[in-house]
């Protein structure tokens, strides 16, 4: 993450706020299992996400009820994990339309919904995605994670107990952990480095020189694990147990999930006064190219934005020293921020705070919590021609201070 003060001499004052109690218990370093293990036996419902501490743009997220499990999945990557797991076990389905919908478990009750699936076959499909997800993030030995107390699935079509659905994983979260120390998850990329030493290094696993030169082919694209075993029509443990010694001899290289983006796209400033969404907020979008301007103190807010001159405003309603609809307010009062776009985060889901909302100035809404493909579009819809944005009813009347990422 690169700081202000790479874009020029003089960087913005950073003044660390500390953090809550109840934000410094919401989100750590911790193994995934022992979290699992206490969330059953309490029988708590929400939702864990847990991210990669060794790639942070590969995030999974568990959903439960009364400590049962109703749904697990990547939080990233959607079309990519789902294409495979299509083609082994849904091969009559497509992604074709998954961009229409916020996440897979959507998608899947879409389908059922269609009649295109049986609800025991919804049932199935959710069962399997949650299963393979369970195996990637019990590979981990530590990880960073979060928990929200909130389901956020409708309708609810799967509730299974946590050891109905790893226990028969076990031989493969094993297989996975010793492939860690060379290819941490299947949404790495691997690109083929070394042509030459291709065959040598794979002729005593595969006597088919045909498979080791399209193999090698499609190697050379910087793909994920997860689109290679597609079209090689294989599974990612099967592959990545294939690569791993061509990994240690340097032949292939593992980049992450989101290759470095350049630092010139648009800056989305966040105003919000908890780490836990700047968080959020900020993997999500650095991981679609997006440099982020956290403000995490909005008495701060205007002579940041002034500064940096945002393509668009995220900002929260329930702030201390000054609320979202006086700042909303006051940035439409002002001369150089009166147009950019400005997009509420906030828990409340209200008409009234909507219609509010709309009237001091913002351009829309987004009900934490949110799914980061609900707001990826959100941002990329406002960032269009202005004829496209959705205008006001009226146009005016990270942790610590302020920061400005790039990914």
């Amino acid at each position: 993450m690169i700081t202000a003060a790479a874009m020029e001499k003089t960087a913005i004052p950073s003044e660390t706020k500390t953090k809550s109690s109840k934000e410094r218990s919401a989100q750590k370093e911790a193994s995934p299992l022992k979290i699992l293990q206490n969330i059953v036996q309490k029988k708590i419902s929400g939702r864990l996400t847990v991210r990669d501490p060794n790639d942070e743009s590969i995030f999974w997220r568990v959903h439960f009820g009364n400590g049962k499990v109703h749904f697990a999945t990547s939080a990233m990557g959607k079309r990519e994990r789902l294409e495979y797991i299509l083609q082994r076990y849904c091969p009559g389905l497509d992604c074709k339309s998954a961009g229409r919908f916020k996440s897979d478990y959507e998608l899947i009750c879409h389908y059922w919904k269609a009649e295109k699936l049986s609800l025991q076959q919804a049932r199935k499909l959710m069962f399997v995605l949650s299963q393979e997800a369970f195996v990637q993030l019990l590979a981990l030995p530590k990880a960073v994670v979060q928990f929200e107390k909130t389901v956020g699935l409708d309708p609810i079509l799967l509730s299974v107990p946590l050891k109905e659905v790893i226990l028969p994983m076990r031989g493969t979260i094993n297989q996975w952990q010793q492939l860690r120390p060379e290819i941490n998850s299947p949404f790495q990329r691997l690109e083929l480095k070394n042509l030459e030493e291709l065959p040598n290094l794979l002729w005593q696993k595969v006597r088919d020189i045909k498979y080791i030169q399209a193999l090698g082919k499609i190697l050379a694209k910087n793909l994920s694990l997860y689109e290679l075993a597609r079209h090689l029509k294989t599974d990612t443990l099967s592959l990545a147990a294939l690569l791993q010694p061509l990994v240690r001899a340097g032949a292939v290289e593992v980049n992450p999930y989101r290759c470095p983006q350049s630092n010139s796209g648009p800056i989305i400033a966040c105003i919000d006064d908890s780490s836990t969404v700047q968080r959020n907020v900020k993997m999500i979008l650095e991981a679609a190219g997006f440099r982020v301007l956290g403000i995490s103190e909005p008495a701060k807010a205007l002579s940041a934005l002034a500064r940096y001159k945002p393509a668009l405003v995220l900002m929260d309603i329930n702030m201390p020293e000054i609320n979202g609809y006086e700042l909303s307010r006051l940035l439409r009062q002002s001369d150089q921020l009166q147009e950019v776009p400005i997009v509420m985060l906030t828990g409340r889901d209200g008409l009234i705070d909507k219609l509010r909302a709309r009237m001091v100035g913002a351009n829309d809404y987004i009900t934490k919590p949110f799914e980061p493909q609900q707001l990826l579009a959100t941002v990329r819809d406002h960032l269009e021609e202005p004829k496209n944005r959705l205008e006001p009813m009226a146009s005016s009347g990270n942790i610590g201070g302020v920061q400005l990422a790039y990914s």
